[in-house]
C-alpha cells in the first residue's frame, strides 16, 4: 500500500506542475510491476495521458494563434503601404488643383507675393482663413479631441462672415488703388451708406468738378478748369484745411483740399509742397474698423452739433422777435401818452381826465407786455421739447450700435457721440 502511495503521490504532482507551470510531460509514464494489474493506477495513467494530448493541442493552437496574428500584421502592413503609395500618387495627381498650388501659382509674379499685408490679394486673405482652421484643428486634436470637436473647430476658425468680406475686398480695393480709404471709412460694416451722417464728408470729394480728376482727363481744352486754380508758388501758405500742390499737367502751384490732393495724387496729377500730408496708410480690418468707428462718431457730433445749431438760432430768432414785438408796443405806448400830454397842453383836455387816459394806456401796455412774455415763455418752452424730442429720435437711431455710445454732456447741454 506504501508503494501505490508513493505512485500515486508521484503522478498527482506531476499533474500539479502540468497545471501551473506547463511544463513537458515525460513521454515514458511507467508504472513498477505490482501495478501494472491495478485498476486503480491504471485509470490514473490514461487521465494522465489524456491530460498531456490536451495540453499538446493547446500548445499547437496556440502556436497556430501567433503564425497567424503575424501574418495578419504583415498583411495589414503591406495593406498600409499599398495604401500610403496610393495617397501619395493621388495627392501627385491632384497637387496642381490643391488650394495651396493655385495660391502659389497666382503669386509667382505678383507684387503682392512680397508684401506682408493679407489683403492686397483675395487668394491671400483666403489663405489666412484656412491656415487658421488647421491651426485650430490641430490643436483640439493634440489636446486630445475628437474628429467632430476637430472638424467644428476648423469650420469655426475659417469661416468669413458677410462683415469681413466686405472689409477685405475694401481694403483690396484701397490697396490696388482702387478706391480712396478715407471714403471707405464713411460707409458701415454692413456696405450701407447714410447721407445723413456721412454724405457731407463724401461731398467734399467732389464739390467743384473743376478738381475732379476725371472731369480734367475728360476735358482737356477746359481752360478755365485747367488755369483758373493756379498762379501761387512754392512758399504759399494755404489756409486752414488746405495744402498746397504742385500740378504737373499745369506746372503750378493750388491749394486745395486735402481730399482733392489725395484724388491728384492718385491720378498722378500732382506732387504735395506740403511734407507733413501723407497719404501712405497701413491698413487692416482692426484699422478699418476703429478709423470707421472714429469717422462715424465724428460725423454723429457734428449732426448732433447741427442740431443743437439750429435749436440756438430758432431760440435767437424767437427772441429777438419777442424783444422787438415789445419794443414796438413800447413805441406805440409813448405815442399814445404824447398825443394825450399834447391835447393836455393845448387846453383840450382836463388835468385829471388826461391823467386818467394815461393811467389807462400804460395798464392796457403793461397786460399787452405781459401777454407777449408769457407767449415768449411758452414758444421756447414748446421749441425746447421740439429740441429735445429730436436728439431723442436722433439718439434712438443709434442705441443698438455696439461701436459707439450717444451720451448727454452736461457741459454743453446736448447729446454727443463716444467711441
Amino acid at each position: 500500500m506504501v508503494g501505490i502511495g508513493l505512485a500515486i503521490l508521484a503522478i498527482v504532482f506531476s499533474i500539479t506542475l502540468i497545471g501551473t507551470s506547463h511544463a513537458q510531460v515525460s513521454e515514458q509514464t511507467t508504472l513498477s510491476g505490482d501495478l501494472e494489474n491495478n485498476p486503480t493506477a491504471q485509470e490514473i495513467l490514461k487521465k494522465i495521458e489524456k491530460s498531456k494530448r490536451w495540453i499538446e493541442n493547446i500548445q499547437k493552437r496556440n502556436a497556430e494563434n501567433l503564425e497567424k496574428q503575424k501574418e495578419l500584421e504583415e498583411k495589414r502592413a503591406e495593406v498600409l503601404r499599398y495604401l500610403e503609395d496610393d495617397l501619395k500618387k493621388w495627392e501627385e495627381v491632384w497637387d496642381y488643383y490643391t488650394f495651396d498650388s493655385m495660391l502659389e501659382r497666382a503669386l509667382a509674379n505678383n507684387p503682392a507675393n512680397s508684401t506682408e499685408t493679407i489683403y492686397d490679394h483675395p487668394l491671400k486673405f483666403t489663405a489666412s482663413k484656412i491656415n487658421a482652421g488647421r491651426a485650430a484643428l490641430s490643436e483640439v486634436i493634440a489636446n486630445g479631441g475628437g474628429p467632430v470637436e476637430a472638424r467644428d473647430a476648423f469650420v469655426d476658425a475659417a469661416k468669413i462672415s458677410r462683415a469681413e468680406m466686405l472689409s477685405a475686398n475694401i481694403l483690396f480695393n484701397v490697396l490696388n488703388e482702387k478706391a480712396y480709404y478715407n471714403q471707405q471709412i464713411l460707409f458701415e460694416s454692413d456696405g450701407q451708406f447714410i447721407d445723413e451722417i456721412s454724405g457731407k464728408e463724401l461731398r467734399k470729394y467732389y464739390e467743384d468738378y473743376r478738381t475732379n480728376p476725371q472731369y480734367l482727363q475728360a476735358n482737356p481744352f477746359d481752360k478755365i478748369s485747367w488755369e483758373d486754380l493756379g498762379k501761387n508758388n512754392p512758399t504759399t501758405e494755404c489756409r486752414d484745411d488746405y495744402t498746397l500742390v504742385y500740378r504737373n499737367h499745369a506746372d503750378d502751384y493750388v491749394c486745395t483740399t486735402h481730399y482733392t490732393a489725395e484724388m491728384w495724387i492718385r491720378y498722378d496729377m500732382g506732387v504735395l509742397v506740403d511734407e507733413n500730408f501723407s497719404n501712405s496708410q497701413v491698413v487692416d480690418i482692426e484699422k478699418l474698423e476703429r478709423d470707421r468707428t472714429i469717422q462715424k462718431v465724428d460725423s454723429l457730433n457734428v449732426k448732433i452739433q447741427s442740431i443743437q445749431a439750429r435749436f440756438e438760432q430758432k431760440i435767437d430768432e424767437t427772441t429777438l422777435e419777442y424783444e422787438s414785438l415789445i419794443k414796438s408796443t413800447m413805441s406805440e405806448k409813448v405815442l399814445e401818452e404824447k398825443e394825450v400830454l399834447d391835447k393836455l397842453n393845448s387846453g383840450n383836455l382836463d388835468k385829471d381826465v388826461a391823467s386818467q387816459m394815461i393811467i389807462n394806456i400804460r395798464e392796457d401796455y403793461s397786460v399787452l407786455e405781459e401777454h407777449y412774455l408769457d407767449e415768449k415763455s411758452r414758444t421756447l418752452e414748446i421749441l425746447e421739447k421740439q429740441h429735445q424730442s429730436d436728439l431723442d429720435s436722433f439718439v434712438q437711431n443709434y442705441e443698438h450700435d455696439n461701436n459707439l455710445s450717444i451720451i448727454w454732456n452736461s457741459a454743453t447741454s446736448s447729446f454727443e457721440s463716444i467711441n
